[in-house]
């Protein structure tokens, strides 16, 4: 269970395809996107499943809702339907406040605009809540004792452990940043991130607000390039 069987297995090659075919973008391009998009998306998921019980149990229904096995045996429905206005709001629900800092910076760098990025995130969206979903279900039949909560399996998916470990992790550092505070130790704006601290780290970077454009796009380029081929 990780975030690299969605991203660049057989499960991302389709939805990089598909999505390329759907929304007529080049393929390179769509999987770069795909490669930044995921990590960012799970991370922000894994932040609001802590926030509070009420959250998490909102993201628990809404993975519910979602029968992973027909998503992720129909990937060619759920891209020749969508992007949905349903899928656009699953993705603010997601990012919040930063929805549209996501959108921008992804357009930035990618070259793709943010209407296509938008369409990109979209289709996402029921993806990773299905693959989500299908991961819920295994940990269940696998697990005999009682387990953690959403949180938990979002940060093992994410390769980081358990999110409300003691040693921080990819919750608190995550947490830190989208709530508007900044562990970062005095980061110049424009030094280039430090991959060093794995994905946690990168992510919760992206979304400090004091860094800049080129610091953000070159924290993009790190998490595509962790997962590409």
């Amino acid at each position: 269970m990780n975030i690299t069987d969605l991203i660049s297995g057989s499960l991302g090659s389709q939805a990089t395809e598909g999505i390329s075919e759907k929304l007529g973008i080049d393929k390179n391009q769509t999987q770069w996107v795909v490669s930044a998009a995921i990590p960012l998306m799970i991370s922000a998921l894994n932040y609001n499943a802590q926030k509070s019980p009420e959250k998490a149990q909102g993201i628990q229904q809404a993975i519910d809702s979602k029968s992973s096995a027909g998503i992720l045996e129909n990937l060619t429905g759920l891209f020749n339907q969508g992007p949905t206005e349903d899928e656009d709001k699953m993705v603010n629900h997601i990012f919040g406040k930063n929805t549209e800092n996501v959108k921008e910076s992804l357009s930035e760098k990618s070259g793709i605009s943010m209407g296509k990025i938008g369409g990109i995130l979209a289709l996402l969206a029921p993806l990773i809540m299905a693959y989500i979903g299908k991961q819920k279900q295994s940990q269940n039949q696998d697990d005999n004792s009682s387990g953690g909560g959403i949180g938990d399996l979002l940060g093992n998916i994410l390769g980081g452990g358990n999110s409300s470990s003691s040693s921080g992790g990819i919750g608190d550092l995550i947490g830190s940043v989208l709530a508007g505070g900044n562990n970062q130790q005095n980061q110049p704006t424009n030094s280039q991130p430090n991959i060093s601290g794995g994905l946690g780290d990168l992510v919760g970077q992206f979304f400090d607000q004091k860094n800049d454009k080129g610091t953000k796009g070159s924290i993009l380029d790190s998490l595509a390039g962790m997962f590409g081929k």
